[in-house]
């Protein structure tokens, strides 16, 4: 089963998802989004924190600057307990931009 914390939810980094599911032990949680570089020959990218914890990038180069990107759908394993829980998304390089035409998806899979 899946549950959905956001789904195309769009803005300017860094972005906070408080949530909590019906669900807890050793999960998978899945990110998908874009971003952008305003300099050309750039690694960009999202930083992903559970909790105040990092779990890992997710990073891109970019040739081009100025076109927003996809970034591959990542996987992360994660342990949850009982109760409300946040996901903070960071850029994880000062080049790191995104806007309102960018979009975040994350979600729980058990």
């Amino acid at each position: 089963m899946s549950y959905y914390i956001v789904q195309n939810q769009g803005g300017v980094l860094p972005l906070k998802f408080p949530f909590s599911v019906p669900i807890t032990g050793n999960l998978t949680l899945g990110l998908s989004g874009s971003c952008w570089s305003f300099l050309p020959a750039a690694i960009c990218g999202v930083a992903v924190y559970l909790d105040d914890q990092h779990l890992g990038d997710v990073p891109q180069f970019f040739n081009n600057a100025n076109q927003h990107l996809a970034l591959p759908t990542f996987f992360f394993p994660i342990k949850l307990g009982p109760g409300q829980h946040t996901i903070t998304l960071r850029g994880i390089t000062d080049t790191t931009r995104t806007d309102q035409n960018d979009y975040f998806s994350l979600w729980i899979v058990d």
